[in-house]
């Protein structure tokens, strides 16, 4: 288990924290004096060799969102950050998708708005392909749509209390997710830019409901396609 970040800290949990996005999130909370606990199956260690070195507080702690029965986390963050995802290429195992993208990240969500204090904030990164069914993804969007519908009602439930929950929908960027999904289709896109999750994590902190593209554009991808 991670030790405790000291009080004055702010502490964010971060899954997917070897990913481009959740690397990303990590490194824009770390330069703006959060602590983050990182959660993922291996261990980023040079983002800890950067972290040390410029004095910021970063824990990891060996998590697989596969495994149901994973012990309770310690911490009390004030910001959960959810941006692990899986596609399982070779087989296409709905039920091991279905426990990472959805079943793992809601239980964890979960447990940590029960331990959080006023304030605290939670962003859930999402895919457009929740909304667009293209083959060789069926099983991945059912998953990112099943995410996205509780997040969506999620949200809507804290509407009005002291916690707040966002929909964080990223741009495209050369992750090796994206890398996989794109493998699968006929006509893949182009990617050209390295975006930054700055504005991403702005927005979470700020209470928005929802960050970053906008899903309507996922319909009218789908008229285009």
């Amino acid at each position: 288990m991670p030790s405790e970040v000291p009080a004055a800290t702010p502490t964010a949990w971060v899954t997917g924290i070897t990913g481009y996005w959740g690397r990303n999130v990590a490194l824009c909370l770390l330069r703006q004096g959060w602590g983050v606990v990182g959660l993922s199956r291996c261990q980023p260690k040079d983002l800890q060799s950067w972290a040390e070195a410029q004095g910021k507080s970063l824990q990891w702690f060996h998590f697989d969102l596969a495994d149901p029965n994973w012990d309770p986390l310690l911490d009390f963050p004030q910001a959960i950050f959810h941006c692990a995802a899986r596609f399982d290429q070779v087989d296409q195992d709905l039920a091991l998708m279905m426990q990472v993208n959805v079943l793992g990240p809601i239980q964890l969500i979960e447990q940590g708005i029960q331990t959080m204090s006023d304030g605290g904030r939670i962003g859930v990164f999402l895919g457009q392909n929740g909304r667009i069914g293209l083959p060789g993804l069926g099983e991945f969007s059912a998953t990112q749509a099943a995410l996205w519908t509780w997040a969506e009602a999620r949200s809507r439930s804290l509407a009005g209390s002291r916690l707040s929950l966002s929909l964080v929908f990223p741009p495209r960027a050369p992750s090796g997710l994206q890398a996989q999904l794109a493998s699968q289709l006929s006509r893949p896109p182009q990617i050209r830019q390295r975006p930054t999750a700055d504005p991403l994590v702005k927005g979470v902190l700020a209470g928005k409901r929802r960050v970053g593209r906008w899903p309507w554009l996922a319909g009218v991808a789908t008229l285009l396609w």
